[in-house]
């Protein structure tokens, strides 16, 4: 029997949360752990349908449609990457999943290290292809986007039409099929909503707010980290797959030189059976290397100095005592009244505090 695909919707806090979910066929039965797959920014969970038969012929996967984005609900949410998280957290606790590996693409791949966050212990291996949250940098169009907020104001045939000319673009061996469904849905009412909040909370001009290393200190132990990533990446620039050995030991990197922004589509023969070697073989966890920091991270100003009390030279004191003894000795004029001259006030001693 060939593998089967069913869709799946039910109601979480967020709302209508759809998915998708590929099972091995009977005769092979799941001999590896669940495998959660998450998308990224204007996708679906069709992304993974050239991927995700691969992985299900030994292995239930099931890969969801986040809140804002796909067939599910729209909600008035801040859609920071945490309230991701949590949604996806959630949804993984209602399908009885207590342990498995999960993979996030793009901006998904952010999520997804959130979620390790969110079920720790949990999370068995994470493969992150051409992920946010590895470096700063991001394509030009996405920072002004996320700066003006212009996306808001979108009305829902602008962004079915923007999302079938991006993804012409961007390549990702969409077909005219799934071009037209992702301009279909992203036409929902809502989705810009959705796109121009995440946007502003996860990149500003600089590029992306958030990084793996402000994070990963909060984790008990790191799972087996995987990244992969396309050399002709337009979105996110390839070196940040190299980057991430920088701040962390024992990670497997691999890139495809023939693909983009969407390695699980392009480079499905190269990816499918790395990814699978990864889940199932023996892994060491990732170990952080020492005076590893995010590139954005905050450098604290040092302490002002110390006030140091030095005595006031000698010749220095003696005026002072002169100028303020001569008033005492002085015979009180008529003018005086027992008031104190202003000239005298300057050379008065502080008062004492209590």
């Amino acid at each position: 029997m060939s593998i089967t695909c069913r869709s799946h919707v039910r109601s979480f806090s967020a709302g209508e949360v759809h998915w998708e979910e590929w099972s091995p066929p009977r005769s092979g039965g799941e001999r590896g752990r669940p495998v959660v797959l998450v998308h990224g920014l204007s996708d679906s969970c069709r992304t993974w349908n050239r991927l995700a038969p691969a992985l299900a012929a030994g292995r239930r996967v099931v890969a969801l449609d986040l809140p804002g984005h796909g067939q599910s609900a729209r909600p008035d949410a801040p859609y920071k990457v945490g309230w991701y998280a949590g949604v996806v957290a959630e949804w993984i606790r209602a399908l009885g999943l207590d342990d498995f590996d999960l993979v996030g693409h793009s901006f998904g791949g952010s999520i997804a290290m959130c979620v390790a966050i969110e079920r720790p212990g949990r999370v068995h291996r994470l493969a992150l292809v051409a992920a946010g949250g590895i470096g700063s940098e991001v394509a030009l169009p996405l920072r002004f986007a996320a700066v003006t907020g212009l996306l808001e104001l979108a009305v829902p045939a602008l962004m079915g039409v923007g999302t079938h000319a991006g993804m012409l673009v961007l390549g990702g061996n969409f077909n005219a099929a799934e071009r037209r469904h992702l301009a279909r849905v992203n036409a929902r009412p809502g989705t810009a909503r959705a796109l121009s909040r995440t946007l502003r909370h996860a990149i500003d001009l600089r590029g992306q707010r958030e990084h793996l290393m402000d994070i990963a200190h909060r984790l008990p132990e790191i799972p087996p980290l995987a990244v992969y990533w396309g050399d002709r990446d337009p979105v996110i620039p390839v070196r940040h797959a190299a980057d991430v050995e920088r701040y962390l030991e024992g990670v497997t990197v691999r890139r495809f030189a023939n693909a983009g922004h969407y390695p699980h589509r392009e480079a499905v023969d190269e990816l499918a059976p790395d990814l699978l070697r990864f889940l199932d073989e023996p892994r060491p966890a990732p170990r952080l290397r020492a005076g590893a920091r995010a590139p954005r991270a905050a450098v604290a100003p040092p302490p002002p100095p110390r006030p140091v009390w030095r005595p006031a030279p000698a010749a220095a004191a003696r005026s002072w005592s002169l100028r303020s003894l001569v008033p005492l000795f002085r015979p009180a004029s008529p003018q005086d009244d027992g008031a104190a001259r202003a000239a005298d006030l300057g050379s008065r001693p502080p008062p004492v505090p209590c």
